[in-house]
């Protein structure tokens, strides 16, 4: 709400869409790593935190380029 106040209804959309996304699908990939790697018999501690690091930097870069080209038609 602050962010739209300052920049722009459009802009604050974009922003607070983006970040409950990435928490969403990093909170969801964070539990789901941890699994994994105890199947797969590897050590979830060294297994999951690089991985979850990076699959999050990634996806949340192309999270936020979706949800700002669909809100502001770019």
């Amino acid at each position: 709400v602050i962010t739209g106040l300052i920049f722009g209804w459009d802009i604050g959309l974009v922003i607070g869409l983006t970040l409950l996304a990435v928490c969403t699908v990093s909170a969801t990939i964070g539990g789901c790593m941890p699994l994994l790697a105890k199947a797969i018999r590897a050590d979830p501690a060294v297994f999951s935190n690089p991985f979850i690091s990076t699959f999050t930097d990634a996806s949340g870069l192309v999270i936020y380029f979706f949800i700002a080209k669909a809100v502001l038609g770019i």
